[in-house]
């Protein structure tokens, strides 16, 4: 029944990793809005739990296998570190929307790190403040939605 579910929360993983890229892939705006990132600083923030790791690994390595042109594991080491650095500085620090929105600011340079050394700084660093600020609006949010008793 472990095996089912880890492999369950893997392809679920893989499945929003997917969906962000066709997303951005057809958004021909001058930002991003990453879904499986924020999905991951939820993990993060609120559902961490070490039996995730795994997933989280194996989504990286599905990642690269079918949409990266990078080493194999880049993107797995990429994720694992964003989920590392999300519950550290979750745990050590209080949770404030100035805590997350440094969480936000952080990780999401580690996550787009790969892209900035292809690209020219200049063309990234508009996109980087405008992509943080938005996606910190829909962390906000789904925070919310996630945080609500019924």
């Amino acid at each position: 029944m472990k095996v089912l579910k880890l492999i369950s929360i893997t392809f679920l993983l893989f499945l929003i990793c997917i969906i962000e890229i066709y997303l951005n892939t057809f958004i021909s705006l001058n930002f991003g809005v990453y879904i499986y990132f924020l999905t991951l600083l939820l993990i993060s923030v609120d559902f961490y739990d070490q039996n995730l790791v795994l997933p989280i690994f194996l989504s990286g390595v599905l990642y690269d296998s079918f949409f990266s042109t990078y080493y194999m594991g880049l993107y797995s080491s990429i994720f694992i570190l964003i989920v590392i650095i999300g519950n550290f500085l979750v745990s050590k620090y209080s949770k404030s929307n100035i805590i997350y929105f440094a969480i936000l600011s952080i990780c999401f340079l580690i996550y787009i790190s790969p892209f900035i050394f292809v690209f020219d700084i200049n063309y990234w660093l508009s996109r980087y403040l405008l992509s943080v600020i938005i996606n910190f609006i829909a962390f906000m949010i789904l925070k919310r939605i996630f945080s609500l008793n019924v």
